[in-house]
Parts: C-alpha cells; structure tokens; sequence
C-alpha cells in the first residue's frame, strides 16, 4: 500500500483521492482554503479523515485524509498535484519546501512546464525529487454538490514523463501500481507539456459561445462543439502538433486523445463531439465567464504552447489571434499572466537547450 496527498479538492482532486482509496492505498486530500475539503471532513465521525462518494463511471463510497497544514504532505510517499494552472504560484510554494528527494511530485494534468518547475524549486531548490508529468488528467469528473462528484469518463491511455528522465521506467511503474496500464512513456516533461489539449478544445468551445457562458444558459459542450468550431480547434491543434515537431517531438492530435478519452470512433473533431454529445448529453458547457477554460487554459496554455512557438520559430496565427481574441473579451492581457514562464525564463534558451533541461539536465 503507497501513501499519496492529492493537492486539490476539486472535481479532479476528488476523482483522484477517490479512485486510489478505491484499489486500496492511503489517499488523503488537501485544499488549499480547507473550503473544497470542509464538507468531505464533515461526512465523518474521526478527526482528520473524510468521505466521498463518487459516481459515474466508477462508482462507491471512499474514506480519506483530510489534511489540515501544507507541511503534512511531507508524511506520504507520493503527492499528487490536481491544482488549476492558476493556483501553481501562490500555492505550490508552501507545498514544496516540504518536499525532499525521497518524494515522488506527480503533476496532473501540468501546464507550462509544472514538472520542471517543481523540480528545480522543492526543498528550496536542493532536494531534486522526481517528479511525474501525465499529459492529462485521470479522467473528467464534475462536483456534483458539496461533497460529492461524478466521474464522467477514466481515460484509458495518455503520456508520462519524468524529471530527471532517466527515471521515466520507474515512474512508469509507480504510476501502474496507483493508477493501473493507462500510461505511456514518453521522452520528457516537454512532451508531455505539448500533449495537453485541454487549451486547444477549451479554446474552440469556449470562444464562439462567451454569451451563452456570460448570461448564465445551459448549454452542452460537445453538442455546440459544431462544425465551424471543430475548425477552430483543429487549426490551433495542428499549430500545437507543429510546434512539438521543431522540438523534435511526437505527440497525439486532439481526435486521438478524444478517441481515447471518451471511448469512440475516430473521425473529424466535429464527428467525434456529435457522437459523444448523442451518446452522452453532458457534460454542460460553463455557465460564468469566470472559468478554468480561459482563465486557465489561456496563460497557462496557449500562452505558454505561443512561447514555446516564437523560441523555435513557428508560425502560430490561429493560436495568437485566439488569445487576443479572449483578451479583448476579457479586457485584460493573458499573455502577462503566466507566472511561470518569468520563473523558469524560457525566453533565454534554445530549443536544444530547453530539451536538455527538462531531461534534467542540471542534476
């Protein structure tokens, strides 16, 4: 049995806490304002532990940790990161001087080069661990209320990597034993960074329906994922698949992962959305401006992939005009929101130099 803290009580932080309960190892649950974890905490009777009941495709009734104070994270083996790209700077830095290089950090679902960050920064930037990076998350999953949250779909295949990367088989082996054969290793957190098409589909559903989020409306994402906005997503898709190539990199198109993802049969993007729109209905699109899928997936996203571009010189018009686009809706500057870029000043490096190190180079 491995001991693991998720870092996150969010859908996706739930959804990981429940389903490592569930195969039987020591899940415990941290939030960073207690908020997300208090009504877990109150559906039991022992201090310090919680419940949540999960459904969808798994589903049941598991108990865990509730963890109360950053420092104890330090406790357990293996901590998983299921934190919105926007959380990443304000509160990874109580987390991470509690890390040493006995811990294994698996970023979920990272954006803009997590995994190298945490790397180069825990135990005040001595302790080295070796941190996991998943091109995605678990699965998708939604709160359902307080306390409880639906899993829609547990993917079945999706990219890891390791920091340093000659650990990448022993992380691959780690992650089976918690999670099951869903993984496949790739060379370094670079790919998995570029193998994140949340800000590609976010983009493309989000973007042509800001009034239906903004006046509150209920709206399904994949059913108004039409034609003319999988064109959208396919154009930014095919810049991202553009950029990963002048890294000499290979990573999966957006209808792969979707084919994956949700379980159908390939074809256009279009075609894909409408066959798990007629076979699922959900999820619902955002009902709020304010919401992950560009307050997020811009500056932590497309914003970091735009800077990934301008460093090897490709050309990404599709993908520039969608930040713009967004910010003007927004009326402010995503592009000066990413804090982690400043951090790890990309803007310094060549491509090879930037492959190097997040193989790890500086160990």
């Amino acid at each position: 049995m491995t001991t693991v803290a998720v870092l996150g009580a969010g859908p996706i932080g739930r959804m990981t806490a429940a389903f490592l309960a569930s195969q039987g190892h020591a899940a415990a649950i941290w939030s960073p304002s207690g908020q997300g974890s208090a009504p877990l905490a109150a559906r039991s009777n022992l201090r310090g532990r919680g419940v949540i009941e999960y459904t969808g495709a798994l589903r049941g009734r598991a108990e865990v940790a509730v963890l109360d104070v950053a420092e104890a994270v330090a406790d357990y083996e293996v901590i998983v990161v299921a934190l919105p790209g926007h959380a990443y700077a304000g509160v990874l830095p109580a987390i991470l001087e509690h890390v040493g290089a006995d811990h294994v950090v698996i970023a979920s679902g990272a954006l803009s080069l997590l995994a190298l960050w945490i790397h180069e920064r825990a135990g005040a930037g001595t302790a080295r661990p070796t941190v996991v990076s998943w091109g995605t998350t678990l699965g998708t999953a939604r709160r359902v209320d307080d306390a409880d949250v639906e899993i829609n779909t547990l993917r079945s295949s999706f990219e890891l990597a390791a920091i340093p990367a000659a650990r990448g088989e022993s992380a691959l082996r780690l992650c089976e034993s918690l999670f099951g054969a869903r993984f496949r290793l790739v060379p370094n957190v670079l790919t998995t960074a570029l193998s994140n098409i949340n800000p590609v589909a976010h983009a493309a559903e989000a973007l042509p329906n800001l009034t239906r989020m903004e006046r509150a409306e209920h709206w399904f994402l994949f059913d108004c994922l039409t034609p003319a906005a999988a064109r959208i997503a396919e154009a930014i898709d095919r810049e991202r698949l553009a950029i990963a190539r002048a890294y000499g990199l290979e990573v999966r198109s957006l209808e792969e992962h979707y084919h994956l993802s949700y379980h159908v049969p390939r074809g256009s993007v279009a075609e894909i959305a409408a066959a798990i729109h007629a076979r699922d209905g959900a999820p619902p699109g955002p009902k709020t401006l304010e919401h992950r899928y560009l307050l997020e997936d811009m500056p932590y996203g497309l914003v970091f992939y735009e800077a990934l571009a301008r460093l090897a010189g490709v050309a990404v018009p599709v993908m520039s005009a969608a930040i713009t686009f967004a910010g003007a809706a927004y009326a402010r500057d995503f592009r000066c929101e990413n804090s982690l870029l400043a951090d790890l000043a990309l803007d310094r490096l060549t491509p090879a130099a930037l492959l190097a190190r997040c193989g790890g180079a500086r160990d």
